[in-house]
C-alpha cells in the first residue's frame, strides 16, 4: 500500500491491513483443513481444536500486526511510544475498572440464570480457564489496533459517537468469514439473525468501550473491557442450546447491551457529539482524544 495513502487515510488503512492479514491467514488454514474441522460455535461444549486455535491466532495477528505496522508508519518511532505507554496507564479512577470488567457479565448473569428456569440447555458452561485466558488475551492484542490505533485515527475527523459507529460496524464485519465458516452449519437458517444481532451488539459494545476509554484515556482500560466482553460470554455461554435458543439468548443480550449504550449516550451527551477539535490536518495530528 503507498505510504501517501497510509498518512491520508489512515483508519481505511488501518482496516484494510486487518482484514487482509485476518482473513488471509484463515483462508489458508480452510484451505488446508478438513471439511467441518473448523467448528467455532462447538468451543462452548467441545472446548478448543487445533484449526479453531490457529483461527483465533489468525484473528488476533489481523488487528495486531496491522496496528503496530501502522502506527510506525504514520506516527514514527514517538508513535509506537505512545501507543505502549496508554496500554501501561492503570492510575485511573476505580470507577472506570468497574465499568470495563463488570458490565457484560452482570448482563449475562441477568439473562442467563432466569433462562436456566425455563430450559435446562441454557445453563452456563462455566469455562473459566478458557474464557478468561481467551477472552483477555484477545482483548489485549485486538484492541492495539482497534481502540489504540483506529479509534484514535478516527476521532481526528469524527465525533466520538460517529466513531463508535464506525469502528463497531467495521469491527463486526470484520468477524464475518470466520464466523460463517465456523458457524453456519451449526445455525443455518437462523445464520443471518444471527449476524445481524451480532452486529448490533458489537456497535453497542463499541459505544460502551469508547466511552471507558476516552474518560479514562487508558487503553488498557478498553483491553479489560474487550477481555470482559468476549470473555463473559465465553464463561456463562449456554453450550447445549439450539440454533434458536442460541439467537434468543443473544438477541436479549444484544438488546440490553443497546440499553446500556443509550442510557451512556444520554447521559454524556456533551461527549459523544462534541465537536472535532482542529480545523486543518496539521493540527488534527496533535489532538488526543478524550483530552480535558
Amino acid at each position: 500500500m503507498p505510504h501517501h495513502i497510509w498518512k491520508r487515510y489512515p483508519a481505511w488503512a488501518y482496516f484494510t491491513l486487518a482484514y487482509l492479514i485476518a482473513w488471509g491467514l484463515i483462508l489458508v488454514i480452510n484451505t488446508f483443513t478438513s471439511s467441518g474441522a473448523f467448528e467455532g460455535e462447538g468451543v462452548l461444549s467441545e472446548g478448543v481444536s487445533v484449526p479453531l486455535m490457529l483461527v483465533w491466532l489468525s484473528m488476533l495477528a489481523g488487528p495486531t500486526i496491522a496496528g503496530l505496522l501502522l502506527t510506525r508508519a504514520v506516527d514514527g518511532a514517538a508513535g509506537l511510544k505512545k501507543l505502549f505507554l496508554s496500554m501501561a496507564r492503570w492510575r485511573v479512577p476505580l470507577r472506570w475498572y468497574a465499568a470495563a470488567v463488570l458490565i457484560f457479565p452482570a448482563l449475562l448473569v441477568a439473562i442467563i440464570f432466569p433462562l436456566v428456569a425455563v430450559s435446562p440447555n441454557y445453563t452456563p458452561g462455566l469455562m473459566l480457564m478458557t474464557g478468561i485466558a481467551g477472552g483477555f488475551i484477545g482483548g489485549f492484542f485486538e484492541e492495539i489496533g482497534w481502540t489504540g490505533v483506529a479509534l484514535r485515527k478516527l476521532q481526528l475527523k469524527y465525533t466520538p459517537f460517529l466513531a463508535s459507529m464506525i469502528l463497531g460496524f467495521v469491527h463486526a464485519l470484520w468477524h464475518l468469514f470466520p464466523d460463517y465458516l465456523g458457524g453456519i452449519s451449526f445455525y443455518q437458517e437462523f445464520y443471518f439473525l444471527h449476524f445481524l444481532f451480532w452486529i448490533i451488539a458489537l456497535i453497542a459494545f463499541r459505544v460502551i468501550a469508547v466511552w471507558i476509554y476516552d474518560r479514562s484515556q487508558s487503553l488498557l482500560l478498553a483491553q479489560l473491557a474487550h477481555g470482559s466482553f468476549t470473555g463473559s460470554q465465553l464463561v456463562l455461554g449456554p453450550p447445549d442450546v439450539t440454533a434458536a435458543q442460541s439467537v434468543l439468548w443473544y438477541g436479549v443480550f444484544m438488546f440490553l447491551l443497546c440499553l446500556v449504550a443509550t442510557v451512556i449516550l444520554v447521559a454524556d451527551q456533551k461527549f459523544f457529539f462534541r465537536k472535532v477539535r482542529g480545523v486543518s490536518r496539521r493540527k488534527r495530528v496533535a489532538f488526543q482524544p478524550g483530552a480535558g
